[in-house]
């Protein structure tokens, strides 16, 4: 299948999925679709298609695919505040996956992600409208508040499936919100822990110094 068929068929897979995304308050913007929470965050769904890899690539099952006519689906919460200060970008008009705090894959489990094939099939549709409704959505209904971030992530001492650094993410939450010295403590501890990267305390402490924090590691 050519690049412009695939493309093709990928939007006809969307627009067969988009009226229970619309329903659900997704506002659809080329591949990816977001959606704003009461607490100003953003829900986050992308549809990602495989590349195409030049002639003569080498492919490894299960260490480099050939994911050329294979796509994905990226989930993501994005809290501007930590996009603003720490990794993924201050977003634009549109939210991408890549800009959230909170990421994860449509089907991912501890062994693997799933790459679907791009092509309309009743069984695919159905597949995927099933794993939004018992995958994605509880998923966001987790994370519709800041508090509920805090809740999950503040007392992680190390990444987690859904979120790098949760210390760091949650410091600039509670920072945004006036707990100064909860803020000061968790970045101050992110900072001390983490050794295992000589460079990591040396970050942490020059984040620290431009939100307005004097820690030591």
């Amino acid at each position: 299948m050519t690049k412009s068929a695939l493309a093709s068929t990928m939007d006809e897979l969307q627009r067969r999925l988009h009226p229970l995304l619309r329903q659900s308050g997704f506002r659809k913007h080329g591949r990816t679709l977001n959606r704003a929470t009461v607490d100003g965050l953003t829900h986050v769904i992308g549809f990602q298609m495989g590349s195409f890899d030049p002639p003569g690539t080498s492919h490894f099952p299960g260490l480099r695919e050939n994911l050329y006519g294979r796509f994905t689906v990226n989930l993501g919460v994005y809290v501007p505040e930590v996009a603003l200060h720490h990794g993924g970008g201050e977003a634009k008009s549109v939210v991408h996956d890549y800009n959230c705090c909170i990421r994860t894959r449509l089907g991912r489990t501890a062994e693997k992600e799933i790459w679907w094939k791009v092509f309309v099939d009743e069984a695919l549709i159905a597949e995927l409208l099933e794993r939004l409704q018992y995958e994605a959505f509880p998923l966001f209904r987790r994370f519709e508040h800041r508090q509920q971030i805090i809740s999950k992530f503040r007392n992680e001492t190390d990444n987690t499936k859904l979120m790098v650094v949760p210390r760091i993410v949650c410091a600039i939450i509670l920072l945004s919100r006036g707990e100064r010295e909860e803020a000061r403590r968790l970045l101050a501890a992110q900072a001390h822990d983490h050794t295992r990267n000589p460079n990591h305390p040396a970050y942490v402490i020059g984040l620290a110094r431009r939100l307005g924090i004097e820690i030591t590691s």
